[in-house]
């Protein structure tokens, strides 16, 4: 995925991150989940502690013998709110890639790595991850990268950075 905004420098390409869409479905999906186990912990716990060779029966037990009133919509909103700030986690931590004829600015949080054109020998991908590497072979960046492949890679040969099909 490769957008233009005001803070993508010109002739700049960036790619990666989540589009709008994504990053609402991805707040909604982590939500449910988060929801979803809150709702399902007592029975869960319950299930567990009657296994004869599952450890930890007594905290299971204690675990799904809380009843109180305010547990019955307590613990699907604290699952909710948890699932909440571990998709605001995620959302936050998806690395974002500025190309240019120059340079690599990858953007993951508040972490900010730049790497220069010419530390560049090969770039390509490797499962859902893309890795850049220097003419030694050394691992320059490797992580995952949102976006198809086929947008990956072009954004890459755009800017003349050697792509290898792996």
């Amino acid at each position: 995925m490769s957008s233009e905004d005001s803070s993508v420098p010109d002739g700049a390409t960036r790619v990666g991150g989540l589009g709008p869409a994504d990053r609402w479905l991805t707040v909604l999906l982590f939500g449910a989940l988060g929801l979803s186990v809150g709702l399902l912990v007592p029975l869960l716990a319950n299930w567990a502690a009657e296994v004869p060779w599952m450890p930890f029966q007594g905290p299971l037990q204690l675990i799904g013998s809380f009843d109180h009133d305010w547990l019955t919509w307590g613990r699907p909103a604290i699952g909710a709110v948890l699932g909440l700030l571990v998709a605001l986690f995620v959302l936050r931590v998806s690395p974002v890639l500025t190309l240019t004829d120059e340079r690599i600015e990858i953007r993951a949080g508040d972490e900010v790595t730049v790497i220069e054109r010419e530390k560049v020998d090969g770039v390509r991908r490797k499962g859902s991850n893309i890795v850049i590497l220097s003419a030694t072979g050394r691992e320059l960046f490797h992580g995952e990268v949102e976006g198809s492949k086929d947008a990956l890679r072009e954004a890459f040969l755009r800017h003349d950075y050697p792509w290898e099909s792996a």
